[in-house]
This record gives C-alpha cells, structure tokens and sequence, in this order.
C-alpha cells in the first residue's frame, strides 16, 4: 500500500521540489481569487466579479507602497512575494466592495496597509511578532468597523481547490501535525459546547462555511510566526484551533480566526522568540562541480544547532517567479568562526543563484525562521548518515560539531552522487575519519569515474548491509531531494529498521 502511495505521489514531489513555500502559497491564493472570479461571471458567486477586481486592486496597491516605503526607510530587502501573498489573503477574506463604498475601501485599506506595516513596526530584531493578515483585519475591525467575512470558507465551489491547495502547502512545508491538532483542538471545543442534535448542522457548517480550513492552510502556517520545532508547534496549533471555535468567548468578548491566530502568534514568540540575521559576505570557496559554499560573519552568534536551516532573503532587484527568499542548511558548526550556506547551481538558475553568482565580500543577506529537527541526539547512538548531492550540508556541519566536541560515538556516512567531481567536503570526511573513526561510503552512479575505492551505482540495501554490518543498530538521518527521502525511508524499513529511528531533514526543493 506504501508503494502505490509513493508512487502516485512521486509526481507531486517532484513538483514541490521545484517550488519555493511562498511561490506555492502565492500560486495557491491567487488561484482562489481568479476561480471566484470566473464563477462570479457565472453567477455562482455571492459578489459581483467587478467588486472582486476592484477589491483586490485596492488591497495590492495599499500592501505594495506600504512595503516599499518601510523596506527603504529600513534598508531591508522588500520581498514583493511575501507582500502579494498577504494581499491576496486579505482579499480572500475581506468582503468586496464598490467604488462608491468608501468605509468599505477604508476597511480594505487599513486591513493591507496595518498587516504590512506591522512586519515592520511590530518587530524585534527586525522580526515581525504577528501574522501581517491577521493584525491587519483585527485592525480594521476595531479602527474602522470593516471585519473580514472569511467568504473564501463559505463558499462550496471553491472548497475543493482550498482543500486540494491546502494539502499541497501542508506537504510542502511538512506542517501535516500542526494543522492536525488544529481541526482536532477546533473539533473538539465545539463538540462539547454544543447540543448532540446539533453536531451534523455544526460540522457541515464547520467545513463548509467556516474559516477553519482556510485559515489553517494559509495562515496558521505562516513560517515567521509559528513555531518550528514539533512539540512547541503542535501547542500552538491546538491553541490556535480551541480559540477559533466560535463557542469561546471571556465574558462579553468572543474569539475569532483572527484573533486566535495573534494569541497563538504572541505564545510562539514568548515560548521561542526568533531574531533576523545581518550576515556579510566574507568569501566564496569551491567545494565540488557547481557546488560553492558563501562564509558569512554575522553581526550577532547564530546559536543554532548542526542540522538546522535558515531562510535566507537576497537583495535581487527583478526576482523571477520564485521570489527572493529561500530555506537553506546551515552548513557550519555552532563552534566555527564563520557561517557557511551551501548551494549547488544547476543549469538555466533562478534570478535568486544569478544573484548570488554575482555577489562579493561585503556583500549581505539576511537570514531568519531558525528551525529544524534534524539534529545529533543526546547520549551515544551509533549514527547513519544517508546524503543526496547537496544534501550532504546538515552533515558537514555535524560530523565538523562531533570534531569540533571530541564526539567519537560509531557513524558512517553514505554519500551518493551521480559523478564523482560532484562529492563536496571530503576534506572535513577524511579529517573525521582520522580525528573520530568516521567512515565514509561514496556511491556514484556515473559508470566512468576511475576512483576504486566509490561504489558503483547507487545505494541500495546490499551496500548498506555490507559496509555497515550493524545496521539494524543504527539511529538514521537522510538528507535529500523528498523523491530520494521517500525512497530511502521504505528501504529501511524494509529493512527492519523502527520508523522512529529514521530522521528525515526538511528539504524545500532545488531554489
């Protein structure tokens, strides 16, 4: 039955994999807002297309100068994705309106102008504390009496494609958990405030003309303000989910979508605040064949642990539509002077890599949503490490953090490529294996390389077996493209291997 699954979803993996989170998210909204558009036509929508146009047109051009005027006076990067994603949103949520309505176009207007603003105002450390959509409809509710009507969630016709779109963002950024416990947590509080001859009515209205899913897919997995770590994000998804009930209230005061998503927001900060990094560019070092890695100094330590990943916003004047904002691996030690990101450039580069090509020393990024699970264990397991290409980088930073602490714990690493000048940082394996017993296993596919002591082809139970006789031993890590990820977390339970003993590194797709 796993197979069949894999299989039938190998074609959407490889289209995620080829897809930043944002541009996904941004596809997904924009989506929403042209179906409705063609339906209104049809006259299946509840509003009137040319309300619709409109309404999306105010929105977008109040988000668009707002951003453009804070980035400049800030000196940050504008990332005009993030700004559209927001826009759309709000227009998803926010009633239409007519050119004449002028306390409508000023709900409109406050709504995208005070989410925007607030990424800017409402920061520490140049991290904005709540989600932009959120705040700025709760903003003009209570400033201009405009609430959102979530009518994205009250419409039948469009919950397939929210549905549908909500799966794939949910894949993307493997958030399945989180939103789990969010319709759970949601389910659960209006089931028990509610009478028994009620529960059909409340569940239809529940999936069919609530916010619930919606605000689920879109916003409550927003990457800035949730939390990113698995335990802290479950909480904040179960708190989120009760809030947004429509029984809960204190006193007077009733709880909306909106306003659950801000407590949760200001919770996931309090529990695990988040800071945005300055990093400048030091120098460029060539680790393989169109493998380099960027040294940055930071203006402040980055005090992650070896596994986990950073988003990394460039300055790019005309990004293409993949944006200007990208998740990667932190590919040093905690202990090194220096940070490193590793990146592999393949042919036909998004403007995000032709940026980068072009970068010098002092040149600078930023970096933030400091995250990850895929970290050493406590204690002294004896650790397998299965890479793919680039997806080595989590391990060049823990296997230099086992040099860097004298950790000599059993570990070996398969490392597959499909040519041999592809193998990145065999300096940092070879010392490892002199300083600590590391051993490395090379496979690479490509049938001429005339180096011996590679395996020849790819790697597979026999070889694992073979040169790792205590396998069944073994805690695993797997970093790779998702197809390879799938691939490998069947081989080893195949294999035997517990899945709880099989940690897989989140890995967004080629940027």
């Amino acid at each position: 039955m796993m197979n069949i699954l894999n299989a039938a979803l190998r074609p959407v993996d490889a289209f995620l994999n080829h897809i930043t989170m944002y541009r996904l998210a941004l596809v997904y909204c924009a989506g929403l807002l042209g179906v409705d558009f063609v339906l209104g036509l049809a006259g299946l929508a509840p509003h009137d297309p040319a309300q619709l146009a409109f309404s999306v047109g105010v929105i977008a051009a109040c988000a668009w100068v707002v951003n453009r005027v804070a980035a400049f006076a800030l000196k940050v990067p504008a990332n005009a994705e993030s700004v559209w994603i927001s826009a759309f949103i709000t227009a998803l949520i926010m009633s239409p309106v007519s050119p004449g309505d002028w306390k409508g176009i000023g709900g409109l207007a406050v709504a995208a102008s005070a989410g925007i603003a607030a990424k800017f105002i409402l920061a520490i450390n140049r991290k904005h504390l709540f989600n932009p959509v959120a705040l700025g409809v709760v903003a003009s509710t209570y400033l201009v009496d405009g609430p959102p009507t979530w009518w994205v969630g009250g419409s039948v016709w469009l919950v397939p494609i929210v549905v549908l779109g909500g799966l794939l963002i949910l894949r993307k950024v493997q958030r399945f958990e989180m939103f789990s416990v969010y319709v759970l947590a949601y389910l659960g509080v209006t089931v028990l405030t509610t009478s028994a001859n009620m529960y059909g009515e409340v569940l239809s209205q529940t999936f069919l003309s609530s916010p619930l899913l919606f605000a689920g897919f879109a916003m409550l997995t927003e990457p800035m303000t949730a939390p990113a770590a698995k335990w802290p994000s479950l909480g904040f998804g179960a708190l989120v989910g009760a809030l947004s009930s429509p029984a809960v209230h204190v006193g007077e005061f009733y709880f909306t979508s909106e306003i659950a998503l801000l407590v949760g927001n200001a919770l996931a900060w309090a529990v695990n605040p988040k800071y945005r990094f300055k990093l400048t560019l030091d120098r460029i070092e060539k680790t393989a064949s169109g493998c380099y890695d960027y040294v940055f100094h930071t203006h402040r330590p980055i005090a992650h642990e070896p596994g986990q990943y950073l988003d990394w916003t460039i300055h790019s004047r005309r990004s293409d539509d993949r944006g200007n904002r990208r998740t990667f691996t932190i590919a040093s030690s905690p202990s090194e002077k220096y940070v490193r990101l590793g990146v592999k450039f393949y042919p036909g580069p998004s403007t995000y890599k032709q940026t980068m090509l072009k970068m010098e020393p002092g040149d600078v990024v930023y970096g933030a949503q400091l995250a990850g699970d895929f970290t050493l264990p406590k204690g002294d397991e004896k650790l397998a490490f299965i890479a793919g290409g680039i997806g080595v980088t989590p391990f060049r930073a823990m296997i230099q953090h086992m040099m860097d602490v004298g950790d000599r714990r059993p570990a070996t690493l398969f490392y597959g490529n499909n040519k041999a000048n592809e193998i990145a940082y065999v300096d940092v394996f070879n010392r490892a294996e002199n300083e600590l017993g590391l051993r490395t296993v090379y496979a690479v596919a490509d049938a001429h390389h005339t180096q011996t002591n590679f395996h020849a082809g790819f790697i597979d139970a026999d070889l694992i077996k073979r040169e790792m006789p205590d396998y069944a031993e073994r805690l695993y890590y797997i970093s790779g493209p998702r197809v390879m990820v799938l691939k490998f977390e069947q081989l080893l339970q195949e294999l035997g291997i517990a899945r709880h003993r099989i940690l897989t590194d989140y890995f967004p797709g080629f940027a």
